[in-house]
């Protein structure tokens, strides 16, 4: 099962998308270079002239000549045959089908089915934007009727039921009440529905609001249940914790089971707003500002009332002050510097593009990361062979890390907060499209941060913050441009650079590590609601810092080489991309089993290299064969195992790697013992224990100190020689 990616991530903002690559297309064009004119050539004599033209009608006589005579030929040759096989004239009619079926598809480009159904999804998106337009107005307008024709009636209704509530107050306790403050709902606090329990449960809370020593004596006193420190001590291991997402799938189906499951559709097919539905959730947002406006009479009549009939005198109430730990702890948050305070978003934006910081993505969809799952994984760990993941299982996780969390709002506040992502691998597998697709599938904005990017930008240790403080300011800074300028990929291409151990000679002078300090601190920086990813890749992770990159990145993929379904599939697609096409000369396993070992880069470059303008008019007469791609296979360099294995190793000392790692190990060590508990009633030190009802059981030795045991007197010790077919005591096959 793969998640899809929803199309409403691109659907909904697609006016924004569409503005944003115009201004990003004209900045990119004032950063091309300038054409080079060339000089204009010298006159030609009119006799050179008039002797090319002459050349140039000759042959383009002799061509058609030639074409004419080739024809006749062809027509000769098909009357022979058909005299030698005493056949009738053939059925043109049926030829001229037959060749249609074959170029319809190559020639007329898409069916008729399929232009109605791309006609009738771009009419519902039509229709769809303006009912929007329209259910907008008329929210609008259905609000400003229920204020003017029933505002004034709930004005009064609550008016009457303060004065109601003034005078039972004051019959009971002979003095008007004090007014309900707005901090706690004002008069909504009154008409509230609520049972004695819930009203007593509020004030207690109100109190351990006002008087936090109250809530740590509580702390204190609260009695630990039986059981709680043993469940700490736990380890849990891989268990699930409720999902976050549940509350809201909950509140959608109490919604359609309220509102809209006994609803009738079958008459509404237009699908168009219900004004009823508008009325009764803006009757509440006019109920609550008439609340707020007679609060302000009522606690001023309220006021009259107590100077005339209590003759008391109410001082108006002090603003609340800020606690002292508050100020505290404001003190102590420094506020990031702004070091552009006079300058727009749009001039840092155009600064960005002018110097190659903020690029336009290439157009690639995911689903162009191609492959296949590797559908013999859980017989390989029934063997005690953990699979290399599959193309499909990296695509998979890079929507779940990265395209889903992008491209909703939603799922990245309620899914585990992911700053960084590192894409590990050989050459030519991928890692750079993937970016690109992620920015595609969400419209996001793509920096540019590179090592090989940056060399000669912003020089300098101030120019190093200049930059950092451009990057962010778009993204975080101000509220309007997180609107338009998120999401954001922020690319670290060659992330190794940045923490080389040992940075070679030929690159000191462009200062890869430069961005070794400022990176981590700029990911801090980050906040939790921002919808910005730091995307690095690498194909020599092993020449970094593996402390540095592993706290930089927080989530590592490893991108193996293709396996013989994603080889078998990569091929199909790249030769049917190109426009070739796969017949029963090419035979696809065998070119997917002679291609082990080489990367995807490596087989689309052989692909496009073979099937040219010229072999692709071929393929009618002389069908592709393997040999032709083998062959420009054979010039690219393959991935080898030495590499492999050096990627694996790094991998094996990452966080992950050493889990993993750990809990293989403690799994063999689970298989080669068992665990015997030792009964302190028996035989003294040395004794052996029997196994009872089994009897070819050998004596299983007691351990001469107990005392060395961990938890209740335990040992592993190795199955010995059981004969039986299942062990009785051990509940273990012999």
């Amino acid at each position: 099962m793969e998640v899809p990616i929803p199309r409403y991530f691109l659907s909904e903002r697609a006016k924004v998308l569409q503005e944003r690559q115009e201004v990003l297309a004209g900045l990119l064009t004032r950063v091309a270079p300038s054409k080079t004119v060339t000089p204009p050539r010298p006159g030609m004599p009119r006799e050179e002239a008039v002797r090319l033209i002459q050349m140039a009608e000759r042959m383009r006589q002799g061509r058609l000549r030639a074409r004419f005579m080739w024809e006749i030929r062809r027509d000769e040759e098909r009357e022979r045959k058909v005299r030698e096989s005493g056949l009738s004239e053939p059925n043109r009619e049926l030829a001229a089908t037959c060749i249609q079926k074959e170029l319809e598809p190559q020639l007329l480009g898409p069916s008729a089915a399929m232009i109605r159904a791309q006609l009738g999804e771009e009419l519902r998106r039509m229709r769809q934007a303006d009912y929007e337009a329209e259910y907008r107005e008329a929210l609008n307008n259905v609000r400003d009727a229920i204020y003017e024709v029933e505002g004034p009636s709930m004005c009064e209704a609550l008016k009457e039921q303060l004065r109601q509530w003034f005078i039972e107050c004051h019959d009971l306790l002979g003095c008007f009440p004090d007014y309900p403050d707005e901090a706690i709902g004002g008069c909504s606090v009154l008409f509230a529905h609520r049972t004695p329990e819930e009203v007593r449960v509020e004030l207690d809370l109100a109190e351990i609001k006002t008087d936090p020593k109250k809530k740590e004596k509580e702390k204190v006193a609260k009695p630990e249940k039986k059981g709680q420190e043993k469940k700490v001590d736990e380890d849990e291991g891989l268990t699930l914790s409720p999902s976050k997402f549940l509350q809201t799938i909950n509140q959608g189906f109490l919604m359609y089971t309220g509102c809209w499951s006994d609803r009738d559709e079958a008459i509404h097919f237009e699908q168009q707003y219900e004004e009823e539905l508008i009325r009764t959730e803006k009757r509440k947002e006019v109920e609550m500002e008439m609340r707020l406006q007679v609060n302000e009479l009522m606690r001023q009549e309220l006021l009259h009332l107590k100077l005339a009939v209590d003759q008391q005198e109410t001082k108006p109430p002090k603003p609340h002050k800020a606690r002292k730990s508050a100020k505290k702890k404001g003190k102590k948050g420094k506020k990031e510097k702004d070091l552009t305070p006079d300058r727009t978003i749009d001039s840092l934006y155009e600064e960005l593009v002018l110097q190659g910081i903020i690029k336009k993505p290439q157009k690639v969809q995911l689903a162009d990361y191609m492959g296949d799952f590797c559908y013999l994984g859980t017989i390989l760990r029934q063997q005690e062979i953990e699979p290399v993941p599959s193309t499909l299982d990296v695509r998979q996780n890079v929507a779940l890390y990265a395209v889903l969390r992008l491209g909703s709002q939603p799922v990245h506040e309620l899914a585990p907060l992911v700053k960084s992502l590192l894409l590990a691998g050989p050459a030519g597998t991928g890692k750079k499209m993937l970016v690109h697709a992620v920015c595609t599938e969400t419209g996001a904005n793509l920096f540019d941060l590179s090592p090989d990017n940056l060399a000669g930008k912003y020089p300098g240790k101030s120019g190093l913050q200049m930059m950092i403080h451009l990057v962010l300011k778009v993204h975080v800074w101000e509220v309007q441009v997180s609107r338009l300028l998120q999401p954001s990929v922020i690319w670290v291409g060659d992330a190794e650079k940045t923490f080389y151990k040992k940075v070679p000679k030929e690159e000191k002078e462009y200062d890869p590590k430069r961005l070794k300090k400022d990176l981590p601190k700029a990911l801090s920086l980050l906040r939790a609601e921002d919808r910005v990813l730091l995307m690095g890749t690498s194909s020599k992770p092993y020449l970094a810092d593996i402390k540095g990159l592993c706290k930089t990145y927080e989530r590592i993929l490893l991108v193996p080489r293709p396996d013989y379904a994603s080889r078998y599939v990569t091929w199909q697609r790249l030769i049917e991309k190109h426009g070739g096409i796969v017949t029963g000369s090419l035979d696809l396993s065998a070119l997917a089993k002679v291609s082990d070992g080489y990367s995807q880069g490596s087989l689309a470059q052989a692909v496009t290299a073979v099937l040219s303008e010229r072999r692709l008019l071929q393929l009618p007469k002389r069908p592709l064969n393997a040999g032709e791609l083998l062959q420009m296979l054979a010039r690219a360099d393959p991935i080898y195992p030495e590499e492999e294995e050096m990627l694996k190793d790094w991998y094996n000392k990452t966080p992950l790697g050493k889990r993993k790692a750990k809990a293989e190990e403690d799994k063999l060590k689970a298989a080669e013992g068992f665990q015997v508990v030792f009964l302190e009633a028996g035989g003294g030190a040395g004794a052996a224990m029997e196994a009872p009802g089994c009897p070819d059981a050998n004596l299983l030795p007691r351990p001469s100190n107990l005392s060395e045991l961990e938890g209740p007197q335990r040992a592993t010790v190795g199955v010995q020689g059981h004969g039986c077919a299942e062990c009785p005591v051990l509940r273990r096959p012999g």
